[in-house]
């Protein structure tokens, strides 16, 4: 049994409705309906009826939820132990990145905090930003990096730089004459290079096509869409790109030209929301919150050697 299949089922079967349990799990409902299916394959049992109104679990799933809900709280106290006591012990602290996140901005800064605090213990993750959202919900990561769109109702939020998006595209694409900004709409139909789906920066890019009501054809999607857009030679399509990630754009074919966003795009430094800070966290907010006001932003990841 995997944790967040558990997790999944548990959701499902509180909410009795997959629209509302994905919402509050932070996933598709196709997703979410694939975890459950694979742990009734697992179990070789019907967990739920599923209907147009929702899902009604079965006699077997309510005789197994009280055992299986006993054994994930019993986890996630062990789990809360656990850190307790690296806090305590060892000054220990969790900060994730957000998929897709590194590609724009070096970790290296935290990694210097480390150094300049060597009596600190603190470990940096990376998770999709739906997981991460999840983590610092439940208190199992002290702090994230994230990227718009968020819901600053259930995380705190702290802005640490406004972003600005870039389109790189061969210079014989039609975008390419003009050196005037592009409004988003106006790549409705476009094909596009972009990251995975997990990508924090493909999932901005996904929600502003969703609030302008245009579609785009994804042609390549890759973890790295730098390695494309530096060995093309011909028009394929174009590739939305963060200011720092222009910056390591080496191939002299490519033009980039900056596009107006349908809604302002932020990195943030999130904690959760009900949690109090410790005065180790609210340090390394302030040392993050002053590196992103002091850096040049075409500092923040350095261009790569040519």
């Amino acid at each position: 049994m995997q944790l967040k299949v558990i997790e999944s089922f548990i959701c499902l079967y509180q909410e009795k409705n997959f629209s509302r349990a994905s919402e509050k799990l932070y996933i598709s409902q196709q997703g979410l309906s694939r975890q459950i299916k694979a742990f009734e394959s697992e179990l070789d049992v019907v967990l739920f009826n599923r209907s147009n109104t929702g899902v009604e679990p079965t006699d077997i799933c309510r005789l197994l939820y009280p055992h299986i809900k006993g054994m994930y709280d019993e986890y996630l106290n062990a789990q809360n132990a656990l850190k307790d006591y690296k806090k305590t012990i060892r000054h220990f602290y969790t900060v994730a990145f957000a998929y897709g996140i590194t590609n724009s901005v070096s970790s290296d800064f935290m990694f210097d905090y480390q150094k300049q605090h060597p009596k600190l213990n603190l470990e940096i993750e990376e998770w999709s930003q739906e997981t991460c959202i999840q983590k610092l919900i439940k208190k199992e990561i002290d702090a994230a990096f994230l990227v718009t769109p968020l819901d600053q109702k259930i995380i705190k939020c702290a802005p640490l730089i406004e972003g600005e998006m870039v389109i790189a595209m061969h210079k014989s694409h039609p975008f390419a004459s003009s050196k005037t900004p592009l409004e988003f709409s106006a790549l409705d139909g476009e094909n596009l290079i972009t990251g995975v789906p997990e990508n924090a920066i493909r999932r901005m890019m996904d929600y502003f096509c969703l609030k302008t009501g245009i579609h785009l054809r994804v042609i390549i999607s890759s973890s790295n869409n730098l390695n494309f857009i530096n060995s093309m030679t011909e028009n394929i399509g174009i590739a939305p790109l963060t200011q720092t990630m222009a910056a390591r754009v080496t191939n002299p074919e490519i033009v980039l030209r900056r596009v107006i966003m349908p809604e302002r795009g932020f990195l943030y430094f999130c904690t959760p929301r009900n949690a109090e800070k410790s005065s180790e966290l609210i340090n390394i907010q302030k040392y993050v919150e002053n590196y992103f006001r002091t850096t040049p932003i075409e500092n923040l990841l350095k261009p790569i050697n040519t």
